[in-house]
C-alpha cells in the first residue's frame, strides 16, 4: 500500500507541474493518470478496510460466512444447503455444491490461502457436515457428500 501512495503521489506532483495551459494534451494525459491513481488508491483502501474488519471465513453454527474483497457485507450461505464439500484438485481451495430450496445446484468454491488455521477450519467445518448427515469419503479425507447424492464434476446430479 505504501508504493502505491507513492506512486499517486508521484503522479500527482508531475500532474500539478504539467497544469499550464499550453501543455493542455499532456496535462490531459496526465490528469487521466491521476484519476487512475486515485481510483488504484481507492481500491487499496477498499481492500484494506475490509480485511480489517472481520475474518475472511466465519463458520457459524448453522451458517457459513466469506467476505468478499469487492463487496462491503460478508455473504452466507445455510450449511443445510452442502450436499457435498471437498478439495479442488491441483488447488487450496475448497469445492461446495449446494443445494438451494428451488432445487438449483450451485457450486462455490472458497480459496483457503485467506483462511487463517485452515487445518483446523477443514476440521471444524467437517464435524459440522458430519453432524448434519455428510459423510466423509474413504478415497479422499477432506471430502464429504451427502448419502444418496451423486454429482459430476460440475455439481449436477446424475
Amino acid at each position: 500500500m505504501f508504493w502505491g501512495v507513492g506512486v499517486l503521489a508521484i503522479l500527482g506532483g508531475v500532474t500539478w507541474l504539467l497544469r499550464q495551459p499550453e501543455s493542455r494534451p499532456i496535462g490531459r494525459a496526465f490528469g487521466v493518470l491521476l484519476l487512475y491513481s486515485l481510483l488504484f488508491l481507492g481500491t487499496l483502501l477498499k481492500i484494506w478496510w475490509t480485511a480489517s474488519r472481520a475474518p475472511a471465513v466465519l463458520l457459524g453454527d448453522e451458517t457459513l460466512s466469506y467476505q468478499l474483497l469487492h463487496r462491503f457485507r460478508p455473504k452466507s450461505f445455510p450449511i443445510e444447503e452442502i450436499v457435498s464439500c471437498g478439495m479442488r484438485a491441483g488447488s487450496e481451495s475448497l469445492r461446495f455444491v449446494l443445494l438451494k430450496p428451488s432445487g438449483r445446484v450451485l457450486e462455490f468454491f472458497l480459496n483457503l490461502g485467506v483462511v487463517d488455521g485452515r487445518n483446523e477450519f477443514i476440521h471444524l467445518l467437517g464435524q459440522r457436515l458430519e453432524s448434519r448427515g455428510l459423510e466423509r469419503t474413504t478415497e479422499r479425507p477432506t471430502r464429504w457428500i451427502k448419502p444418496g447424492y451423486e454429482e459430476t464434476f460440475w455439481g449436477a446430479q446424475t
